[in-house]
């Protein structure tokens, strides 16, 4: 087998900006991919994942394992290889950090909610987490809703939340000069935008804590015993999933909330595919919308197709 060309995060960075992975996300989910189950084994007290996906002439596999025990051994959580094909020629393209397809996928998918159902007049974003998820949401905001002016940050220790609040005052030139501040959970999820990428098992934002109008995304509860927001916040909520067939096997924010009783799936508003298809929009200022990504392979195959025909791999 011949060499393969092997690109990191700052590659895939370079040749994929936030904005060109949000533009190429939402014009994929518009035209309603084929979704394709990933298959999750245990791992030595992790998870290993497999999540492959075919989109026309393309086609590709993660590789992901998601090691919690690492935070203790200060290494990352989340560590992967992507491999794209050129599905007409049958043969591999590239290997890609599967890590950095993972953070460039996963805010880039929240965008496309956001720009979707979020007010277009939010002037304050919520942040909850500390992991890489955290900043690289700011910059999707940003993105779309670039009239912020305010950003809290918040996780389980405020000195976590402080290294992510300095690093996003530190950088003008990519976040500008907005106000940023460390709160409490109560705090971030104050704010018009919430973002939350968190491993929590528990609920950390309720309906009382989060004001009318309010768009919120969820990323970080990616198995059905895990959950970040709490059920009567679910069922205050207009809810939209990336795909339903992901989300009834691992949106624990959604699966506990029918375990409680406080919410069920025929309230469910509709898919991304709606939302970038122009088919489902926000009804009221005052309505509190609330997309929960389970993560689809696909995403991660609309970037790694980005970076390679960059280079003219296919």
């Amino acid at each position: 087998m011949k060499q393969l060309p092997s690109f990191d995060s700052d590659d895939i960075n370079r040749h994929a900006p936030m904005g060109a992975a949000i533009d190429a996300l939402r014009d994929c989910f518009a035209a309603r991919p084929t979704h394709i189950p990933r298959t999750p084994l245990t791992a030595s007290g992790g998870e290993f994942m497999l999540m492959p996906a075919v989109d026309g002439d393309v086609a590709g596999i993660k590789l992901l394992m998601i090691q919690p025990k690492n935070i203790d051994r200060g290494r990352p959580v989340i560590q992967g290889t992507y491999v794209l094909f050129d599905a007409d020629a049958g043969e591999p393209v590239a290997l890609f950090d599967g890590a950095a397809l993972t953070n460039l996928r996963t805010p880039a998918i929240s965008a496309v909610a956001t720009d979707g159902l979020a007010r277009t007049d939010v002037t304050t974003l919520g942040i909850i987490g500390s992991g890489p998820q955290a900043i690289a949401h700011v910059d999707a905001m940003l993105c779309v809703r670039p009239g912020i002016t305010e950003i809290v940050v918040s996780s389980r220790t405020e000195a976590n939340a402080q290294v992510v609040a300095d690093l996003i005052a530190a950088d003008a030139g990519r976040f500008g000069n907005r106000a940023v501040n460390v709160g409490d959970y109560a705090a971030a999820a104050a704010c018009d935008l919430v973002c939350t990428a968190t491993r929590a098992t528990e609920p950390m934002i309720t309906a009382s804590m989060v004001r009318p109008g309010t768009h919120i995304n969820a990323v970080g509860a990616y198995r059905a015993d895990m959950r970040e927001l709490s059920t009567d916040l679910v069922a205050a909520s207009t809810v939209v999933v990336d795909e339903i067939h992901a989300a009834h096997e691992e949106a624990g924010d959604l699966v506990l909330a029918i375990a409680d009783g406080g919410w069920a799936w025929d309230r469910l508003a509709g898919d991304l595919a709606d939302v970038a298809g122009g088919v489902l929009e926000r009804s009221s200022d005052g309505e509190i919308t609330f997309f929960k990504s389970s993560g689809l392979a696909v995403e991660d195959l609309v970037i790694a197709r980005i970076v390679a025909s960059a280079l003219n791999l296919l």
